[in-house]
């Protein structure tokens, strides 16, 4: 059990898990990005339309 308390593990396990998060972020950031990207612009153009659907209600309202 003096095994699982060495330094020399205790820095070995810390070190991996570091690169492994490290290689983990590296790999899935580009493709969260993108869809974080793609989920915007689908928003924005969403929310335009909406808005000149609101436009056209208020002039018609109006008229």
């Amino acid at each position: 059990m003096d095994f699982l308390t060495s330094p020399w593990f205790i820095i070995t396990v810390v070190i991996s898990i570091i690169v492994g998060n490290v290689a983990a972020l590296k790999y899935l950031t580009p493709k969260n990005l993108d869809q974080l990207k793609k989920k915007q612009e689908n928003d924005l153009d969403r929310l335009i339309e909406l808005d000149k659907k609101h436009q056209q209600e208020i002039k018609k309202r109006d008229d």
